[in-house]
Order: structure tokens, then C-alpha cells, then sequence
């Protein structure tokens, strides 16, 4: 494994043309494509066949082709104690320390150097953090990015989407309506679209934070991770296939996860939460889904007051910074709907941390 790199720009890349053929292992030998074969000639991985391709295998195939442009996040331990809790121990996977802010630069670029790329560049839909990580990609490898997010998204993620030089379209109320606007723009300009969480490439680049996880934190019995689309779930729930309790946090005025398994089927729910901007699809996705029952994960729900809760209680006593998206997994701990057996080890990822803490302008003229 390369060294991670640890500064605030990923390492200078070759110039990569848009009209290159650019099939990685994963495309070349499982058959992933983009959806509808856009932008390339392969056909989209089937709900029915995805699991055999986002797989521990996929996961280890895919993860030292996008190492060089991602960091190594730390996981720090700590005693569950410290939040008022039992004691026991706990491991923060610190993702919000990512490149874009976010775990989602992982399916970035899983993304990017894995499928076809048309001269039209990428196009991606965002609550703020995929659209984020998306043009910071993009800019990475020279390639053109058109992004669309809805008004709901935080000024902190519109600001990194614009900082990375993307072409930025503000339109709707929620994520499906930035979605339906980037489906059109596909439809007449040939831009290969990236997809949030229902995309075999994206889930795979998630995977790899399980895959640095399970490495850091090799006793951990429980992992836990928020929900909105699925991917980060679905990930890091192929990553360990069954060898630790994999369990997916979403508020409970957006549950998708919880609505599917109910129905058995992803199915439309509520899309409304504190976490709005990275949490909240109207409904999980066909892909995601599958590979998470396939691998046993379970849900739980925690409400708006226990994750802003939540929120304030990592600035208060670790000093890490998070948006309410970010850290609803932790809030299923500290608002007790997840109780581990005393002694046993949790770990949590925190996801993301595209908000404002503090206004240090403000700070310093105090």
C-alpha cells in the first residue's frame, strides 16, 4: 500500500483525456458500466448479479487503483464513557478528514478511473458532499464536471463544490429534483453520470473505508454508519460480509433503509430530517439495497434532537467537527437505541463535516 497522502490537494495526476477508454480491472472483468451504457459499452451491473461484484474481492481490486488520491483516515479510540455512556471502548473513523470533506471521494474516483469517459466530462446529483467529491475528482484528473444540488444544500458544500471548479447548478427542493435535472442534461449532452450510491463503482469505493477499518480496529464486533442513499452502508457491509455486525443509522424523518426492509423492496419515504442534505433520498437504492440484505446489515433510527445532540457532544469533548449527516451513526450510541455488551468494541464512522463550526473571522475580531 502507498503512503496516504496527507495534504489538502491530492497528488498531481497525468492529464487523463475525456475520450479516453478508460476500463480499470473491475469494469474490464466484472462487466460494470454506467447506466444505459452512456459514456461507455458495457451494460450496468444487475440488482441480481451485483453481489458477486461488490465483494471483499472487488473491494481489494479496486482499492490500490484510487489509494494514491485518497487519504488514510485515522480512527481514534476512545472510552464510551467520555460521552456519558457505560464504559467500553470506541473507534471514531474520522472519514470527515477526507479529501472533499467526506467519505464520498472514495466512490469519486472509483468512478472516475474505472469506467468510460465521454468529452462531455461527468455529471453528478448531490445533497452537497457526492457533488463535492465528484468535482474534486474531477479536478484531480482533468476532467470536466457539471454538478446539481437542490437549495437545501449546506453554503459549506456549495462552496467546496465551487472551490473545485465545477459547473454548479442550484435547482429544486431535495435531492430528487436535483437528480431529475442532472437526468436531463445527461439526456442531451453525453455527460457520463455519476450516481450518489446506486452504482457498483461507488459502493466499492466506499468499501474501502471498511477495508482501513477492519485494519485499525481489528476487535470491533459492531460498526456503525449512517444511511442516506446506501452506499456507504452497502460498502463497508461487503467489506466485512458477516464478520461484524454492520448496522446503518438513519433519522427517523428519512428512513429508506427502514421502509425497504419493511417492504422488502426499496420503496418511497419521508425526506425529511436535520440531515436533509446528505441523508435524505426518497428511497434507497435498487443496488444498494440488494448488497446490504445480502449481507445482513441492520437499521436503526435516531431523531433530529439526538443527533444535533450528537453533534455538539464531539465538538464538546473531542473537538471533531461534524454535520448532522455526519454523525447520526454516533447518535444511535449516545442516544442509547444501540447498547453494546459492556466491554465490547464499537466502532462508528464519522462521514463528513461539510458545515460551519466556526466562523473564525468572527472569532478573531472578538
Amino acid at each position: 500500500m502507498t503512503t496516504p497522502h496527507t495534504t489538502g490537494q491530492a497528488p498531481p495526476a497525468q492529464h487523463r483525456e475525456p475520450t479516453r477508454t478508460g476500463q480499470g480491472p473491475v469494469t474490464k472483468e466484472r462487466g460494470l458500466g454506467p447506466p444505459g451504457g452512456s459514456g461507455g459499452s458495457l451494460p450496468r451491473v444487475s440488482t441480481a448479479d451485483v453481489g458477486t461484484v461488490v465483494t471483499r474481492h472487488g473491494i481489494q481490486t479496486v482499492e490500490p487503483l484510487i489509494r494514491p488520491y485518497l487519504r488514510h483516515t485515522p480512527a481514534i479510540t476512545v472510552d464510551r464513557a467520555d460521552f456519558g455512556l457505560p464504559p467500553g471502548p470506541l473507534v471514531l473513523k474520522l472519514e470527515q478528514l477526507q479529501h472533499g470533506g467526506s467519505f464520498k471521494a472514495r466512490g469519486a474516483f472509483a468512478n472516475l478511473l474505472l469506467r468510460d469517459m465521454p468529452a462531455a466530462g461527468v455529471v453528478a446529483a448531490s445533497g452537497g458532499n457526492h457533488g463535492a467529491a465528484v468535482a474534486f475528482a474531477a479536478r484531480a484528473l482533468g476532467i470536466p464536471a457539471r454538478i446539481y444540488v437542490p437549495h437545501v444544500s449546506s453554503p459549506a458544500k456549495i462552496a467546496r463544490i465551487r472551490g473545485y471548479g465545477a459547473d454548479l447548478v442550484v435547482v429544486g427542493d431535495t435531492y430528487s429534483d436535483a437528480l431529475a435535472a442532472s437526468q436531463e442534461w445527461t439526456a442531451g449532452s453525453g455527460a457520463l453520470p455519476i450516481h450518489a450510491y446506486d452504482q457498483a463503482e461507488t459502493m466499492l469505493g466506499a468499501g474501502t473505508l471498511g477495508m482501513e477499518l477492519a485494519d485499525q480496529a481489528p476487535d470491533a464486533s459492531q460498526v456503525l454508519a449512517s444511511v442516506g442513499g446506501g452506499g456507504l452502508l452497502a460498502g463497508v457491509a461487503a467489506w466485512y460480509a458477516g464478520q461484524a455486525q454492520v448496522v446503518g443509522v438513519e433519522p427517523e424523518g428519512a428512513p429508506t433503509l427502514t421502509a425497504a426492509m419493511r417492504a422488502g423492496r426499496p420503496v418511497d419515504a419521508e425526506a425529511g430530517s436535520v440531515a436533509v442534505d446528505s441523508l435524505a433520498p426518497r428511497r434507497i437504492g435498487e443496488l444498494t439495497f440488494a448488497v446490504i440484505r445480502q449481507n445482513a446489515a441492520k437499521v436503526l433510527l435516531v431523531d433530529d434532537d439526538a443527533i444535533v445532540a450528537t453533534q455538539q457532544l464531539l465538538w464538546e469533548t473531542l473537538r471533531v467537527v461534524a454535520e448532522p449527516g455526519g454523525c447520526a451513526a454516533l447518535a444511535a450510541l449516545v442516544s442509547g437505541r444501540c447498547e453494546p455488551a459492556p466491554g465490547e468494541t464499537v466502532a462508528v464512522v464519522v462521514s463528513g463535516a461539510n458545515t460551519t463550526a466556526v466562523v473564525f473571522s468572527q472569532a478573531a475580531a472578538v
